[in-house]
């Protein structure tokens, strides 16, 4: 009996002691616990609450309107009561509240209406769990596999993409786009004079592209360029490798800058700066994720280079670096198809150098590659752009003059006929020249066949002279 006796003056003393147990573990407890009255006033908050939503004591929130107050979205409390009325309680509920400075946090929320005995509705009480860093890490993780499906979209598409123009531009515009900046550039080097040059750039000015020319050591991009190394710069001012003013130009402190290289050979640099979400500056993983661009990119330009020298050496004549007889026949066809469709013209020179045979006994091969050469230059140095000089073989040279009527193309043959004719030679050298236009209906062999015959007649007519297709 007096073991009885005991054990309910223990359960009396614990029911004594109740309140203090629960309010002590409502204080202790780190989620917030709060309670309102039916107008949405705060009544009761535990240190938490308070705590959670930046202030210093409960004196600074009881009072207040909770919805109103503290709520991000106060129209946010009609459809909580809905789903409260609908299911009997809310749980774990996402809802951002603004602290007292003003930051918004994600918190869950479970909430409950007190009810008197009555069932009537009197208040509302709830817990909140401040998961605001957890929601910035699964929006980071999230970002981070977006960003890694993108680098293996970018792996797939940089391959296949063969002109080097287009692809430095592809490597521009997605490198800005996974690492979310508004400035880039990509910067190759030139051996032969041991600078990096901008190739391509996203958001700098044009004379900034054209101009910037940039040694190994100097600057930023030459530093990375000779190291090898990849850059993180977080705050340009507080950086002790630099410590210097941030550029007016650039709107933000910090910028990564990586080297281009293949098998340990350097290509060029690609630069990136001014990440367009908000003050945050770049981090490593950021680097990581360029490191791995520049790395794929680095085989698709050399790839390109290649393929672009390869490309040339199959349309140049290796003598004299013009084009050759296969870009002739190509260009010539090309230029056909234009003139159907839109009615153009164009003409076509060929040139023969006058004793060329002489030339050559007298001075020998070389000597004679030499002319070739340099009448080569002379043709390319008188004529536009887009004018093609060809050789056509041996001492044979043809040009292509697009746009171009007969009475236009005498005045580029005689230009031409002039300039070799003043040019100091071994020996005094003068080239002839046969000209024809383009006309509806006639075929490429027919074109060249009128120009060539033109040319024989300025041979057989004292060379040194311009004959034209009547």
């Amino acid at each position: 009996m007096s073991s009885y006796i005991a054990k309910d003056k223990e359960i009396n003393l614990l029911f004594a002691e109740s309140e203090k147990m629960y309010r002590n573990l409502v204080e202790s407890v780190r989620n917030g616990i709060y309670m309102a009255d039916a107008n949405d006033i705060l009544f009761f908050v535990n240190q938490s609450f308070v705590e959670i939503l930046g202030y210093q004591n409960k004196e600074q929130v009881l009072g207040h309107n909770i919805a109103q107050s503290f709520y991000r979205h106060p129209e946010v409390r009609e459809e909580l009561f809905r789903q409260i009325e609908k299911s009997g309680f809310i749980r774990d509920q996402e809802v951002e509240m603004v602290r007292a400075d003003g930051t918004v946090i994600t918190v869950l929320a479970t909430t409950n209406f007190i009810r008197n005995d009555r069932g009537i509705v009197i208040g509302i009480e709830g817990v909140v769990h401040d998961v605001t860093e957890k929601k910035v890490l699964e929006a980071k993780l999230q970002n981070e596999k977006v960003k890694l499906e993108e680098i293996l979209g970018f792996d797939e598409r940089v391959t296949s993409i063969r002109n080097l123009d287009r692809l430095v531009d592809f490597v521009v515009e997605k490198a800005s786009a996974i690492l979310q900046a508004d400035k880039c550039s990509l910067m190759l080097f030139d051996e032969t004079v041991g600078e990096l040059c901008i190739k391509s750039a996203k958001g700098l000015e044009t004379d900034v592209i054209t101009q910037t020319r940039i040694k190994l050591g100097d600057s930023i991009a030459g530093r990375v360029a000779k190291e090898g190394e990849g850059m993180l710069v977080k705050n340009i001012e507080y950086d002790k490798r630099f410590e210097r003013a941030n550029s007016p130009s650039y709107r933000t402190r910090s910028f990564m800058s990586v080297p281009i290289k293949f098998n340990d050979r350097l290509i060029g640099v690609v630069n990136i700066s001014e990440k367009n979400t908000g003050h945050e500056p770049f981090n490593e993983t950021d680097l990581k994720v360029l490191s791995a661009i520049v790395r794929q990119a680095a085989a698709a330009i050399e790839n390109a280079k290649l393929y672009r020298e390869l490309e040339y050496l199959s349309v140049t004549d290796p003598l004299t670096n013009l084009w050759n007889y296969r870009c002739f026949i190509n260009s010539v066809d090309e230029e056909i198809q234009r003139c159907k469709r839109f009615a153009n013209t164009f003409s076509l020179l060929m040139i023969d150098a006058d004793n060329f045979k002489s030339y050559n006994d007298s001075y020998g091969h070389l000597e004679g590659d030499l002319l070739l050469k340099e009448i080569g230059r002379i043709f390319t140095g008188q004529l536009r752009a887009i004018d093609k000089v060809c050789r056509y073989g041996g001492d044979e040279f043809v040009v292509l003059l697009p746009n171009t009527n007969i009475g236009q193309a005498k005045v580029a043959a005689e230009k031409l006929r002039v300039a070799v004719e003043k040019c100091a030679f071994k020996q005094k050298m003068t080239v002839s020249a046969g000209v024809a236009e383009y006309r509806a209906n006639l075929s490429r062999f027919e074109l060249i066949m009128r120009a060539d015959r033109c040319l024989y007649q300025a041979k057989t007519q004292g060379r040194n002279r311009v004959f034209l297709h009547n």
